[in-house]
């Protein structure tokens, strides 16, 4: 991990950012349930994460799924 920018970030920052990447997925209208499902799990493993900043960008990026699917 050496010169790496998830080192240079920090772990909390990371977070945040896989966070964003998470929530801009679930915009994508050509995601199954199946797919939305996963990334809503791994979301909420972070939901009540130490960090605030972490927090709030999970809970934005739960936010962001483009519609409901069956």
């Amino acid at each position: 991990m050496q010169g790496s920018a998830i080192r240079r970030i920090g772990h909390e920052r990371w977070l945040r950012n896989i966070a964003v990447a998470m929530g801009n997925v679930l915009r994508l209208p050509v995601l199954g349930a199946d797919e939305c499902s996963a990334i809503r799990d791994a979301l909420n493993a972070r939901a009540a994460d130490a960090s605030e900043l972490v927090r709030e960008h999970v809970e934005w990026a739960l936010r962001q799924e483009a519609s409901p699917h069956v």
